[in-house]
């Protein structure tokens, strides 16, 4: 039997709500589910929005502090959200020396797909910098087949790289069955925007195509915009946040889309359930920077939503063209348009991509395949579900 190891988990955890905060909240739950000895160094800042650089030096420094304190004791098990960002590299390869100098297993995990973008723009020694810090992990994970070459930079890491899936939380329920399109023409077809509405996150283009579906197509739609405001480095027409918010709302107005379109801001909760429950198509066309595998798409998945994307980093891992979902060029509403028309002109054919959506869910992302796979890998240790849905351990591995 190998010894156990008490589990150093560092991410962020909610709020603010994003992708990567949730799967280490879910992980985190898991660990106390089971019974696993762990201690969390939250990364998270409690905001989104923009700081001074004494403000996040004096953070970060918080932070490092915290996490020399949890690990200069005892032998563990060192779990990092790694950046893609030059910023966050220099936390990461702090923590990570530290926990070489104090012996640990150090895994590090990225939620995103453009680290080797991130490394090709840096200079030449800081290339040679960030190579030897990756080399001393005991394990890397990214969350899906097509973003394992990010790393091909440093032949030595293919060893160590591992594939873990984004999973979620849905209740059971939500989980079986087929969604219907409308039978009545006075119902409308529901379409979700669930993300936050950064320009390269495709919401402008989708706000295009729904000027399409019902000027050009003459379609009952109603489309739902859920999310934050945000600018992104990426933003080549979004000056800021605000310019963004100015964008959509002089579009919805120019175009007569009041009555097709509405905006609820960040959703939780009951709300949360009641927008992917009531919905029918799924639309995130996002070429954005930091994608790598979208929680939004997954939980679209488990409601049986059909998900009109882009072909774009882990994506098709979860969306597969024309079986429960449509890929579209990125900056096409055109695209978008014509195949949401065209699916919705048939509707057997979406009760079949909608029933094929959350058998997707069911085989690969539900938050108890995740937290197996994850489990399996920082503990070195299988587990299987029970019948009433809690965990046992089989065996070391």
């Amino acid at each position: 039997m190998k010894a156990k190891r008490k589990v150093i988990v560092v991410g962020p955890l909610p709020p603010p709500i994003s992708g990567q905060a949730l799967a280490v909240q879910m992980l985190v739950d898991g660990f106390a589910e089971r019974g696993v000895s762990y201690r969390v160094v939250n990364l998270t800042s409690g905001t989104r929005e923009k700081i001074g650089t004494k403000f996040r030096a004096l953070q970060y420094a918080k932070i490092l502090l915290d996490y020399i304190w949890k690990t200069a004791f005892g032998k563990k098990t060192v779990y990092i959200t790694i950046a893609q960002s030059l910023q966050g590299f220099w936390r990461d390869f702090f923590m990570v020396w530290i926990a070489v100098f104090f012996g640990h297993r150090i895994l590090l995990h990225l939620h995103g797909g453009n680290y080797d973008r991130f490394y090709d723009a840096q200079q030449a020694w800081l290339r040679t910098v960030i190579r030897v810090t990756l080399r001393r992990a005991d394990g890397i994970y990214v969350l899906g087949e097509k973003l394992i070459g990010m790393f091909d930079f440093e032949p030595a890491l293919a060893p160590k790289i591992s594939v873990i899936t984004n999973g979620i939380p849905i209740a059971a329920e939500d989980q079986s069955g087929s969604k219907r399109l409308p039978d009545s023409p006075d119902e409308p077809i529901r379409l979700l925007y669930l993300s936050n509405l950064i320009e390269s996150k495709g919401y402008l283009h989708v706000l295009e195509a729904v000027r399409q579906l019902v000027h050009d197509y003459r379609l009952n739609v109603k489309c739902s915009f859920y999310g934050k405001f945000l600018a992104s480095r990426d933003d080549i027409m979004v000056r800021d946040a605000e310019h963004g918010r100015q964008l959509f709302e002089t579009f919805i107005l120019q175009n007569g889309l009041s009555d097709y379109v509405e905006f609820g801001g960040t959703v939780e909760g009951e709300a949360k359930i009641k927008a992917l429950e009531e919905a029918h198509f799924f639309v995130l066309p996002t070429n954005y920077d930091n994608e790598g595998q979208p929680l939004a798409i997954i939980e679209a998945l488990a409601y049986g939503h059909v998900v009109i994307t882009t072909d774009y980093r882990a994506i098709s891992d979860m969306v597969t063209d024309k079986q429960n979902g449509a890929f579209v060029p990125f900056a096409d509403p055109d695209s978008i348009a014509r195949n949401i028309a065209d699916i919705a002109s048939d509707h057997e054919r979406y009760a079949a991509m909608s029933e094929a959506a959350k058998i997707r869910y069911r085989n690969q992302f539900t938050r108890e395949a995740h937290l197996e796979r994850m489990f399996s890998l920082l503990l070195e240790e299988k587990y299987e579900t029970t019948q009433n849905g809690r965990y046992g351990r089989m065996t070391n591995v």
